[in-house]
């Protein structure tokens, strides 16, 4: 199966307007929700106690839940299913599983980066000095590229996690085995779709980051529609 970016975008842009009024609601929603919550956790941070702490956590839980109530979204508008902005409320029983899985993505990641942080760390506690910059350099190019490269390919490989949690309430472990099993082949296209996407993301900023209001959610439309997409043809 052939993944066209031109096809996911111009679907996804299509699928969207057809709730483009609702899309809106809730990117400015979330996006004022983080400024307030910046301006509260920056003023609470000042003088740190654990009330404070206790209080950036919870934010960030509650961020995170409007995050897969916004995934659940996604899902229902791309399977032609009722959808509303009570919907965005409507995964926070997945807060602990999500919590669980992002600790086992991340800690995957860092795994698959250490052989390069490894090499970085050597190469860095020898002397150089005496050698050609040529020489020198390439300890230095093999540890960043041996640090980057499978963080890349594993954090595209398991992107999925999150959707397989909400979509079917997979465990924890389950979801990221399916993520990594329905990406399997397809590593290249979703990082050039990755990167295009964020390449859109990036230009909408510029006129004064109005843009974000509809590459947010396309964004996150896109990566919603490539999931069932693979998910199908798995």
């Amino acid at each position: 199966m052939e993944l066209s970016k031109k096809e996911i975008i111009v679907n996804s842009w299509k699928i969207m307007k057809s709730h483009l009024p609702l899309m809106i609601a809730i990117v400015l929603f979330i996006i004022t929700l983080n400024i307030i919550l910046s301006i509260v956790q920056e003023k609470m941070l000042g003088a740190a106690t654990y009330q404070s702490i206790i209080f950036v956590m919870a934010a960030y839980l509650f961020l995170a839940g409007l995050n897969l109530g916004m995934l659940r979204i996604c899902l229902n508008m791309i399977n032609n299913v009722d959808v509303d902005f009570s919907l965005l409320f409507s995964s926070f029983h997945m807060l602990a599983p999500y919590a669980v899985a992002t600790i086992f993505y991340l800690a995957s990641i860092l795994l698959a980066a250490s052989p390069g942080l490894f090499l970085f760390i050597i190469s860095a506690s020898v002397d150089l000095e005496n050698l050609s910059m040529a020489t020198e350099s390439v300890p230095a190019i093999l540890s960043t590229l041996l640090m980057i490269i499978p963080a890349i390919y594993l954090s595209v490989r398991l992107q999925f996690y999150e959707y397989f949690l909400i979509d079917e309430e997979c465990g924890i472990l389950e979801s990221i085995k399916k993520s990594a099993d329905i990406s399997k082949g397809y590593v290249l296209e979703l990082f050039i779709l990755g990167a295009i996407l964020a390449l859109i993301v990036l230009v909408s900023i510029v006129p004064l980051g109005l843009g974000l209001i509809l590459s947010l959610p396309l964004s996150t439309v896109a990566t919603s529609y490539v999931y069932l997409k693979l998910k199908k043809n798995h």
